[in-house]
């Protein structure tokens, strides 16, 4: 009887249904070697690439043609090792903006060496990532210097008027404009939907959190009720049966001693089921945190979270929660761990969150606004919050909150 009104109370709700989106590391090159972007990246190359050496070869390839077509094939080179390194974020991040600069430099020396104007059409190409992946501002004042530089390669390279600078250049950086806006733009959105995924996350989870206090609720209820008044009356019922069979006045009947029996067996069941409904006071933090992280592609989520690890409040609850979403947003941002890990358990009475990822190797930590607010608020509720470093990489997130908060 007790297993099965166990069951009924502490039956899984209806998953939730969350917006699908892209992960927090998305960019709009997103999909390998062969992606469409891609694949329009190098058919504008390899045009470019043939008329240029098309036309250093009327005259025969010297010592500095022969340079600038290592150039163009750099260039290429050089874009192609800045998308394979998107499948290594930490390393993308770190080289991402030497990768365009140099891309910039090689389409310059390629345009100089082979005297070929279509050489300005690579720069429509360094435009579109440079304003994928840095700040607008950044993104602006270089390809500004690399205009800058293609002017003095014309006028002083290749003896254009002065007059007809302008008109050459115009079309360019309208053709650079228009690819930097659209690059500008397209991630902007991305970052706008992986924001979105990030509050729809945090607003699931909460949900799951309000509903499983609604569930502690009743189920406390249900067991006080049970033992308040069922019990109650029962244990009346065992005593008056208990006296009707040592009167020896009256003859006990097989009816009574079943009676008196049953009365003992039922009473037991009730106190077995309102045991079984209170071990599972406090909020269930599992179904939470799996679907917080249900919605996060890119690592690998194991959450251990005991059964008796259970706050014991809807805060209580809502605080170590916090605390996981933002060591795996701070995990997310600075490590890009493979494998992210998340074990809750009662130590000394109280419950502890830890929460471990494979990131970076010897990552600098710092207290910003999301860990400092974490902190103060487990600090309301008399608890503690602690962020080291792993050995040989990754960091650990353990929070702390004491017995009956």
């Amino acid at each position: 009887m007790h297993a099965d009104a166990a069951r009924e109370h502490d039956a899984e709700p209806a998953p939730e249904r969350a917006v699908d989106v892209p992960s927090a590391t998305a960019s709009i090159w997103h999909g390998g070697l062969l992606s469409p972007l891609n694949l329009a990246a190098y058919a504008t190359w390899l045009p470019v690439a043939l008329v240029m050496l098309a036309s250093a070869r009327r005259d025969g390839l010297d010592r500095g043609e022969l340079f600038g077509l290592g150039c163009l094939l750099g260039f290429m080179a050089l874009f192609l090792t800045r998308i394979a390194m998107e499948r290594a974020p930490a390393l993308h991040d770190r080289w991402c903006a030497s990768l365009l600069l140099a891309q910039g430099a090689l389409a310059l020396l390629a345009t100089w060496l082979l005297r070929g104007g279509m050489g300005a059409i690579l720069l429509v190409l360094v435009a579109v990532q440079l304003f994928a992946a840095l700040p607008w501002r950044r993104a602006l004042g270089w390809l500004a210097v690399f205009n800058l530089g293609l002017v003095a390669i014309w006028r002083f390279g290749f003896g254009l008027e002065w007059a007809r600078v302008p008109l050459e250049l115009l079309p360019i950086l309208g053709f650079q404009a228009f690819a930097g806006l659209t690059a500008h733009y397209a991630t902007a959105i991305e970052r706008t939907r992986d924001e979105l995924a990030r509050v729809n996350a945090q607003l699931l989870a909460t949900r799951r959190l309000l509903e499983e206090s609604a569930r502690g609720e009743e189920r406390l209820k249900l067991s006080r009720e049970l033992h308040d008044v069922a019990g109650h009356k029962l244990t009346a019922l065992k005593l008056n049966l208990a006296r009707l069979h040592r009167n020896g006045d009256a003859p006990v009947r097989e009816e009574v001693t079943i009676a008196a029996q049953l009365a003992h067996e039922l009473l037991d069941d009730i106190r077995a089921v309102v045991g079984a409904l209170r071990r599972h006071d406090g909020i269930d933090l599992r179904g939470a945190l799996q679907t917080l992280t249900a919605r996060i592609p890119g690592p690998r989520f194991c959450i251990d979270v005991s059964d008796d690890a259970r706050p014991g409040s809807v805060a209580a609850a809502e605080t170590l929660l916090r605390c996981a979403q933002e060591a795996i947003t701070n995990a997310l941002r600075h490590g890009h761990p493979r494998e992210i890990a998340i074990v809750c358990r009662r130590e000394s009475g109280g419950v502890t969150l830890r929460v471990l990822d494979d990131g970076a190797q010897a990552p600098e930590l710092t207290f910003g606004n999301g860990l400092t607010g974490m902190r103060e608020r487990l600090q309301q509720l008399g608890g503690t919050l602690h962020v080291a470093a792993r050995a040989p990489r990754g960091v650990e997130l353990v929070a702390r909150l004491p017995a009956g908060v």
